[in-house]
């Protein structure tokens, strides 16, 4: 009679432990997920973070250093990493302490001074190395340094006024010793320049022409060079534009002055031989005389910058040319012709140019007219 009561009991304990062993598995699933979610790391890498240097400043002066390194941040909370990578919201800086280091040069270790408890950091790189100096500041005179493609483009120097001539340069003790030049490099300039004017920080040199550290911002001077520009004599020719009136065979032009001089560097020069003028010859019947600007790309310079050109239609009917008063000119043979731009020949007479540009219409239509009257008469 005892022994079914004994299997009972013994079936009811098997199933609460594999009750409790199910009720224990699905609660450590569920604090795995919840603490694996809870967890979560960010990260964020900040590129060219600047170093502090703390040290007294109106003692020594520090060169030589690494000026920036890169942050890499971490943090479960997102929002607190978000703050510390935007530079208008976040709080930390990257210093190293050189109020403990000697003169000379020295590895220093680097720490981040600020951030928020629940960001991390790894700076990249931790030291940097330093060159600790007395500070002196001691007076130099300043020179001009021309960029390379003066010379090369034929430029010749004619003055050079650099203002102020000595300036003051603050820098390391031994670094004061070792500066035998301060110069005001020069950038590159306009090609037709007469003049440059440029302000400039001056930059110190030693013995091997290598800069060398000064203090930052550098002084700066005020440098004015005169130029003397290569010259060279170029020829004119006339581009006729716009529409001439319907009964206009072509004009003639003469120009007040047959060849200008350009002023430029050496390598533009040596590319012009000629330059057109325009000039409008739209609703011009009677001889007339215009002045023109000298067209120029902003390259080279020109003398004179504008000549006078006179203007001469011829008919097409009469095959003569316009006088001032409306009277007819000399007659010009036809050469059945169609419009161009430019005069083909060049005479000069008492320091002027004519030449001649073609602006003929066809003259079947005439030539047929001219043979039916013939006929008629006979």
């Amino acid at each position: 009679m005892k022994m079914p009561s004994q299997s009972n009991w013994f079936s009811g304990l098997l199933a609460l432990l594999f009750a409790l062993l199910l009720f224990f598995n699905a609660n450590s699933s569920n604090n795995s997920t919840t603490s694996s979610t809870s967890f979560q790391v960010y990260d964020e890498v900040l590129d060219n973070i600047p170093v502090q240097l703390e040290y007294d400043q109106d003692k020594y002066f520090v060169s030589g250093y690494e000026e920036a390194v890169n942050v890499h941040l971490s943090s479960a909370n997102r929002i607190q990493l978000n703050a510390q990578s935007n530079e208008d919201t976040r709080t930390f800086q990257v210093v190293a302490d050189l109020t403990q280091v000697g003169l000379g040069t020295t590895e220093v270790p680097l720490r981040v001074k600020g951030l928020s408890s629940a960001v991390t950091a790894e700076l990249e790189p931790k030291t940097i190395t330093v060159t600790v100096e007395k500070k002196v500041t001691r007076a130099f005179e300043v020179q001009a340094q021309l960029p390379g493609s003066i010379e090369a483009d034929g430029y010749k120097v004619e003055k050079v006024n650099v203002s102020p001539k000595t300036v003051e340069i603050t820098t390391g003790e031994e670094t004061a010793k070792a500066i035998t030049k301060v110069i005001a490099p020069l950038s590159n300039v306009k090609q037709s320049a007469e003049t440059i004017k440029q302000t400039v920080n001056v930059q110190a040199l030693d013995a091997k022409g290598q800069a060398l550290s000064i203090e930052n911002p550098a002084p700066q001077v005020k440098v004015v060079v005169d130029l003397a520009l290569p010259s060279k004599e170029v020829g004119l020719t006339i581009s006729a534009t716009g529409s001439p009136p319907a009964d206009i065979d072509h004009y003639t032009f003469s120009l007040s002055e047959a060849k200008a001089e350009i002023r430029g560097s050496k390598s533009v020069l040596d590319t012009i031989d000629t330059i057109e003028v325009p000039v409008d010859i739209s609703n011009i019947r009677t001889t007339t005389k215009k002045t023109v600007e000298i067209p120029v790309n902003g390259d080279y310079i020109v003398t004179p910058e504008k000549v006078t050109i006179t203007i001469n239609p011829v008919l097409t009917t009469t095959r003569s040319s316009y006088s001032d008063n409306g009277g007819q000119g000399s007659t010009l043979p036809n050469n059945n012709q169609k419009p161009t731009n430019s005069g083909s020949s060049d005479k000069k007479t008492n320091g002027s140019t004519s030449t001649s540009s073609s602006t003929s219409k066809s003259t079947s239509s005439s030539s047929t007219k001219q043979e039916v009257d013939d006929t008629a008469n006979e």
